[in-house]
């Protein structure tokens, strides 16, 4: 509009609209919170975000997609549904990969992961870098789960990943593959 009528309106500033699955008082809020206020200071305050947490903007793969088409500026995910979108992340998503933590921070941030980062333009995303989101626990109402063999037979959600979902098959689990967003309703109609 600016250039239409040849005016260029002095600092404006930009509105970002970032997007996570959990709400804001979460590992997700928090890390989002740092980086939007990271942006503003760095920027004069020429940008600005606004969160949108509780998945308000949609699922995570929603958000991805919204990303993609430019309808949404940021989203803050986990790699589960990534993979549908550049398929070079799932390889992070195999169970066990990592020894610990400090094995996983060197690898996504050693050459290895920022390879993989290289790979999201290609699929129209720009990827600005890796997050922790923690190892997966597995949690139940049946039974406690201490080695592989107490995990055979139970139905357990998992993200909508494909590597996952044959992950959890291999110990002997049922997987539901199911977007975070709808989770906590599924969880209120379990019997």
């Amino acid at each position: 509009m600016a250039l239409a009528t040849g005016f260029v309106a002095a600092q404006a500033q930009t509105i970002l609209k970032i997007g996570y699955a959990t709400n804001k008082e979460s590992h997700y809020g928090v890390g989002s919170t740092v980086f939007c206020d990271e942006v503003e200071k760095n920027t004069q305050n020429r940008y600005k975000c606004q969160q949108f947490p509780s998945s308000a903007l949609g699922g995570e793969r929603e958000q991805i997609e919204a990303v993609q088409l430019g309808t949404q500026d940021l989203v803050n995910t986990s790699t589960g549904p990534v993979g549908n979108f550049v398929p070079e992340v799932k390889i992070v998503d195999i169970p066990f990969l990592f020894r610990d933590y400090d094995h996983a921070r060197k690898v996504m941030d050693g050459p290895i992961g920022q390879d993989i980062l290289g790979k999201f333009p290609s699929k129209g995303i720009i990827a600005l870098g890796w997050t922790e989101n923690g190892f997966r626990h597995m949690t139940n109402s049946k039974r406690d789960i201490v080695k592989p063999a107490d995990a055979v037979g139970l139905k357990m959600r998992t993200m909508e990943n494909k590597v996952h979902m044959d992950g959890y098959r291999t110990f002997g689990i049922l997987p539901t593959p199911m977007a975070f967003p709808e989770l906590f309703g599924a969880c209120s109609k379990a019997p």
